[in-house]
């Protein structure tokens, strides 16, 4: 609190109206950005349906990775199929051949994440190039870069996910839960995933039928 005033609550609600000034407002469940596609199926669906606000953590997260993809050529493309269409966007294309895609993390992962993959396989058939790379970057300025080659049966499930979404999203019906370790943090994790926390007289002792006297 500052004067009377919780400046922490008012930081929070000018960054959550900034976000939603630069997230894009999408309507046309034909028309399914390629993040959406790749991350879980019942985030996405409510961050366009029913969305919450984000807590700070995520905020300025969002606000970071967005500052620095400004900075970049944000070169946008969109794949059609059928009545959909995939939006997505490359950090830049260098030297006309390799599409670029950077992430900013707390951790540099010695592996690429499968949502990752997805979005940047899904550039590789938008803008029709062989290969690409990955950029993972830390708070610290080090990075973990890692080459993509073009894939078929990613680029397939990507489509296939797009249209569970715009079908789901058409009909208005909640997609089912897809549990991962992401839902320790996500925001909807509530309305996923319903408990309520007991007082109970459960030990470990008594799985192996021994009282607590006995254990001691």
């Amino acid at each position: 609190m500052l004067g009377g005033r919780d400046v922490r609550k008012q930081i929070v609600a000018y960054l959550n109206e900034r976000h939603k000034k630069l997230t894009r407002i999408n309507n046309d469940p034909t028309r399914i950005y390629t993040d959406e596609a790749s991350q879980c199926t019942r985030l996405s669906y409510y961050e366009r349906v029913d969305p919450i606000n984000s807590n700070s953590v995520e905020l300025f997260q969002f606000l970071l990775t967005h500052g620095m993809r400004h900075s970049f050529e944000n070169v946008e493309s969109e794949y059609k199929t059928d009545n959909l269409t995939l939006v997505l966007t490359a950090d830049t294309i260098l030297e006309k051949e390799l599409v670029v895609r950077m992430q900013i993390t707390d951790s540099l992962p010695s592996s690429p994440k499968p949502q990752d993959l997805l979005y940047i396989n899904a550039c590789l058939y938008a803008f029709d190039k062989a290969e690409g790379i990955l950029i993972y970057v830390r708070g610290d300025g080090k990075t973990s870069e890692f080459l993509v080659a073009k894939s078929a049966k990613m680029f397939e499930e990507l489509i296939r996910r797009a249209r569970v979404l715009s079908t789901l999203l058409k009909e208005k019906r909640v997609p089912i839960v897809e549990p991962s370790e992401s839902c320790m943090t996500c925001k909807y994790y509530g309305r996923c995933y319903m408990m309520e926390r007991k007082e109970t007289s459960f030990s470990i002792e008594s799985l192996f039928g021994k009282s607590k006297d006995e254990s001691a």
